[in-house]
């Protein structure tokens, strides 16, 4: 299917640290059930022309998923909103770091959305959640849940 791409436009926001996310529900004998983020990101479009893009990985060990470490290569779009639960949201491109003896996935594509929900890392666990594809749009590894171990700061 042949489609026009929209133009993508980001917005001011920097996310920054690492989160463990434990999901019960996709714990196997085979699989943790938890993924990681590390990241640092920011855009300001007074200083910068595009977003920054320091780091960003997501190490997933979730059943119904690949186990790999995701990397991000770019940037495509970062929007934030949010002043008392900010809240960013992220996609780019990714290469793949397989800990599976898998076929490697062609193409890689994430979507990553975090909520900071505390004030200076107190209060309601901050929210994660990330989606992988591969070039064709076959979904290759996604998770969402709460922040168990570390603190990502939005802002």
């Amino acid at each position: 299917m042949t489609a026009i791409p929209n133009l993508h436009v980001s917005s001011a926001g920097t996310a920054k640290g690492t989160a463990d996310v434990f999901i019960f529900s996709r714990n196997d004998a085979g699989y943790s059930g938890v993924f990681k983020t590390i990241i640092d990101v920011s855009f300001n479009p007074a200083v910068n022309d595009y977003p920054v893009l320091v780091g960003l990985s997501i190490q997933s060990d979730l059943s119904h998923s690949v186990k790999a470490v995701f990397t991000a290569t770019t940037i495509e779009l970062i929007n934030s909103m949010g002043k008392y639960s900010p809240t960013i949201y992220l996609t780019g491109r990714c290469k793949v770091q397989l800990n599976e003896k898998i076929k490697m996935p062609k193409g890689c594509k994430y979507w990553l959305m975090i909520s900071d929900n505390t004030i200076g890392g107190i209060g309601t666990p901050g929210v994660v959640g990330f989606t992988i594809i591969d070039n064709l749009g076959n979904l290759v590894a996604h998770g969402t849940g709460p922040v168990r171990e570390g603190n990502i700061t939005v802002t």
